[in-house]
C-alpha cells in the first residue's frame, strides 16, 4: 500500500519500508528516500508542520491558549473579562480542520500526488502531460477519514447531550470517540465493496477534493509529485517506473541506444566553480535511474539512452542555470548515434582500450 502526503513545499510518498520525498527549496527541488523509523517520521512531521505558513500557527497557539488555560482573560469596553475556556476537543477539532483549508502552494502539490496516483501508465518525467490529464480526485485520500470523523462528531455530540452530557462534555467526548472511530471508517470506506452509502460519503469527499483541498498543479508541482515518486518506486515498485520495454522507442526491433557528450557553459556567473552545477545535473540525470547511464569527467558528462530520453534530460539541465539567475548558457553537444550495432560508451572504452593494450 503506497500512501502519500502532501506539504506546503513538496510532497512524500511512503511504501512499506521506505518514505520518499521531494521538494522544492530555495528555487530548487531536492529529493531523498530513507528507511521508515520514528526519527524519520518525527522529521517529516516537523517538516510538514514548519513549511505552513504563519497564520497556520498563530491559529493553531491561540486555540492551545485558549484549550488549555480554564480562564480566557480580555478586554470588553475597559473592563477586564473572565470567560471560560474552549473544550479540549476544540485541539483535535482544529487539526482535523486544518484539512480544508489548505494554502494555495499546498493544494497544487496535493493535486500533483493526486494526479500521479490515478495515473494508471508508467511513472515518468517524460509523461508528465498524460499525467496532468489525469484525474485529481482519489478514493483513498485522507479526506475520506476527515469527512468520516466529521460525520461521527456531528452525529455523537446530540446523542451525548441527550444522555446528560454537558456542552463542554459532549464536545470533549465525541470528538475523542469519532477520532476512535475514524480508522475503521476509513478502512470500510476505502477498502470494502462499494455501496449506495459508500457513493453518498465517496461523492462528499470527491466534492470537496477537487473544490476545496486540491487545485490544478502546475508543470513543477508534478515534476516534484513524480520525482518523489520514482525514488520510492525504484526501491518498492521498480515495474511502476520501468513500463514495458516493448513500448519503448525501438529501432530495427531493439530499444535503440545512443552516446552523447555534453557540456553546459553559463556564460556571465559571478563565480569559476563548477562544483555546484554538476551536482545539480547528476541530480537531475539521477531521476532516470533505470533509463539512462552516464559518467562525468573533467570536461563533460557522457550520456548513454534512448532519443527521446536524451533529449528530455538535455533540455533540463540546459535550463538548470537560467534557474540561478545566469541569463546566457552554451550547451555543447555531440551524440553518437550507431545503426549498425548496439555499442554503449563501456563498450566503445573497452575496445580501445584492447586495441591500446597490443
Amino acid at each position: 500500500m503506497i500512501r502519500g502526503l502532501s506539504f506546503n513545499k513538496g510532497v512524500f510518498f511512503m511504501g512499506r519500508r521506505y518514505i520518499s520525498c521531494a521538494s522544492e527549496e530555495k528555487g530548487r527541488t531536492r529529493s531523498w528516500i530513507k528507511p521508515i523509523s520514528f526519527p524519520v517520521m518525527i522529521g517529516v512531521s516537523w517538516k510538514v508542520v514548519t513549511s505552513m505558513p504563519i497564520w497556520f500557527h498563530l491559529a493553531g497557539v491561540l486555540i492551545l491558549l485558549l484549550t488549555v488555560f480554564p480562564q480566557a482573560i480580555f478586554m470588553l469596553n475597559g473592563n477586564v473579562v473572565l470567560a471560560g475556556g474552549l473544550p479540549l476537543g476544540t485541539l483535535i477539532l482544529f487539526a482535523a480542520g486544518t484539512h480544508f483549508y489548505f494554502p494555495g502552494e499546498l493544494k497544487k502539490y496535493h493535486g500533483a500526488e493526486h494526479k500521479v496516483f490515478s495515473f494508471r501508465g508508467r511513472v515518468s518525467l517524460s509523461e508528465r502531460q498524460n499525467i496532468a490529464g489525469a484525474e485529481i480526485t482519489n478514493r483513498h485520500c485522507s479526506t475520506n477519514a476527515i469527512v468520516l470523523y466529521f460525520t461521527a462528531f456531528f452525529l455523537l455530540t446530540p446523542f451525548l447531550l441527550g444522555l446528560g452530557f454537558t456542552g463542554r462534555g459532549a464536545v470533549d467526548a465525541a470528538s475523542a470517540l469519532a477520532l476512535v472511530i475514524m480508522p475503521a471508517a476509513a478502512y470500510w470506506l476505502n477498502r470494502t465493496s462499494v455501496t449506495v452509502i459508500h457513493r453518498f460519503f465517496l461523492r462528499i469527499s470527491y466534492f470537496l477534493q477537487r473544490y476545496v483541498t486540491t487545485s490544478e498543479p502546475e508543470e513543477r508541482h508534478l515534476r516534484t509529485a513524480i520525482r518523489s515518486y520514482r525514488r520510492l518506486a525504484f526501491k518498492e515498485f521498480p515495474h511502476k517506473v520501468k513500463g514495458n520495454r516493448k513500448t519503448i522507442y525501438r529501432r530495427k526491433g531493439r530499444a535503440h541506444m545512443v552516446t552523447a557528450d555534453v557540456s553546459i557553459i553559463p556564460v556571465g556567473k559571478g563565480t569559476t566553480s563548477e562544483s555546484e552545477q554538476i551536482a545539480e545535473i547528476e541530480a537531475v540525470l539521477n531521476e532516470y535511474e533505470g533509463r539512462l547511464t552516464y559518467k562525468v569527467n573533467a570536461m563533460s558528462t557522457v550520456i548513454d539512452a534512448e532519443l527521446p530520453v536524451l533529449f528530455e534530460v538535455i533540455e533540463r539541465v540546459h535550463e538548470l542555470p537560467f534557474k540561478s539567475g545566469v541569463e546566457r548558457v552554451a550547451t555543447h553537444i555531440r551524440i553518437d548515434d550507431r545503426r549498425d550495432k548496439a555499442q554503449s560508451m563501456t563498450d566503445k572504452e573497452k575496445s580501445v582500450n584492447e586495441k591500446i593494450s597490443r
